[in-house]
């Protein structure tokens, strides 16, 4: 059934990862200017081939998985590869992009935008989902046992 509330927690983690098309995910002052890096990857200079890659199947995983409902197994695996997913994309942000985007522009200062925080939520919502699929699960066993 769509009407269970791991859908409201899969569909939220599909929408978060749609935003990151829009927000940028840290920023870096170079003396006056400040340049931004996206999931597209720095303007005019680098490009973030694999986090785009990895933002479109955190964006497709969550909406595949709702629709599964009713291979529970399924969706438990499928939520634990969006999981894995969000925590390769934010390896990837804070110890490779950043650390690398820095050094080749020289850059004084890095701020993170709410772009670098959105895998955490996305981490935390799937897991919160995997939780309820569990106990949906685990109903279904305990009905079956009764007949």
């Amino acid at each position: 059934m769509i009407q269970r509330i791991q859908t409201v927690f899969l569909f939220l983690s599909a929408v978060f990862a749609g935003i990151l098309f829009f927000t940028p995910i840290a920023s870096f002052a170079i003396g006056n200017e400040i340049v931004t890096f996206t999931i597209f990857g720095v303007e005019n200079q680098t490009s973030a081939l694999p986090l785009l890659i990895l933002t479109i199947l955190m964006l497709m995983v969550p909406f595949v998985t709702i629709f599964l409902y009713k291979k529970r197994e399924l969706q438990l695996k499928l939520s634990s590869l969006n999981v894995f997913l969000n925590a390769v994309f934010c390896g990837l942000i804070f110890l490779f992009y950043v650390d690398k985007i820095q050094e080749s522009l020289s850059a004084e200062t890095i701020t993170y935008v709410f772009g670098a925080y959105i895998p955490l939520i996305n981490m935390v919502l799937s897991i919160l989902a995997m939780r309820w699929i569990k106990k949906d699960i685990e109903l279904i066993k305990s009905v079956d046992r009764l007949r």
